[in-house]
C-alpha cells in the first residue's frame, strides 16, 4: 500500500495547495500569493517598523542602522514616531526610493485596526436595553437589570415599582412574546 502525503486527497473539503514546483520561492505558489495579499491588505495597520523591514528585505533594519552609523534603537524611535530625526527620514526616504513626505507619513498616520480585531458591527435589530451586565455579589442588581426607559424621566416612584416588579420577574425568559408596549425579555451576563 502506498502512502499519500499530498494536500490534494488529504484534505478534499479545502482549497488544496499544491507543493512549489522548485525549491526556490518565486511569488507565484498558491501560498505566496496568499502571504502577499494578506500583505496587501493589512498594510494600512502594521506598524511602520515592520513595513520598512519588508520594504528593505533582505536587508534588516540593523544592517541599514549601521550602514548610516546610527544605532538600531535610534532607527526603531524614530519609526515609532517617539523622536521625529528628520535627517535620518529623509536618508531612509532616499534608500527606500520615495519622498520625506512618504516616509512622515507612513510613521505619524495613524494606523488602522486590524482586519482581525476589528469590532464587527452588530446585527440589524440589536438593542441596548436586551443585555444587562450584572456583577456577582453587587448591592444593586436589580437597579442594573430593569430595562433602560427613553424619551421619559421617571419619578422615584415609578422607579420603585419597576424595582420590586424586577424582583418579582424571574430571570429565565418566556418563548411568548411581551406585551404592547411593554420591555422585551433581557439576557443577564454575569461579569
Amino acid at each position: 500500500m502506498e502512502s499519500v502525503s499530498s494536500a490534494f486527497e488529504r484534505d478534499p473539503g479545502g482549497v488544496p495547495l499544491p507543493p512549489p514546483s522548485s525549491r526556490d520561492r518565486d511569488g507565484l505558489s498558491a501560498l505566496e500569493r496568499k502571504a502577499l495579499y494578506r500583505v496587501h491588505t493589512e498594510l494600512p495597520a502594521m506598524p511602520a517598523s515592520l513595513v520598512v523591514q519588508i520594504l528593505l528585505w533582505p536587508e534588516k533594519i540593523t544592517d541599514w542602522a549601521r550602514d548610516e552609523s546610527v544605532t538600531p534603537a535610534l532607527v526603531y524611535n524614530m519609526l515609532g514616531g517617539f523622536k521625529p530625526y528628520h535627517g535620518l527620514r529623509e536618508r531612509l526616504a532616499q534608500r527606500l526610493g520615495v519622498t520625506k513626505g512618504a516616509v512622515d507619513h507612513l510613521i505619524d498616520a495613524r494606523r488602522q485596526q486590524p482586519s482581525t480585531r476589528r469590532i464587527p458591527e452588530p446585527p440589524e435589530g440589536f438593542g441596548t436595553d436586551d443585555v444587562s451586565l450584572v456583577s456577582p455579589g453587587d448591592s444593586n442588581d436589580q437597579a442594573r437589570s430593569v430595562p433602560h426607559e427613553t424619551g421619559s424621566s421617571t419619578s422615584d416612584a415609578d422607579s420603585n415599582a419597576m424595582q420590586a416588579d424586577a424582583t418579582a420577574t424571574p430571570s429565565i425568559a418566556s418563548d411568548e412574546d411581551p406585551p404592547d408596549g411593554a420591555a422585551g425579555s433581557q439576557t443577564t451576563l454575569p461579569l
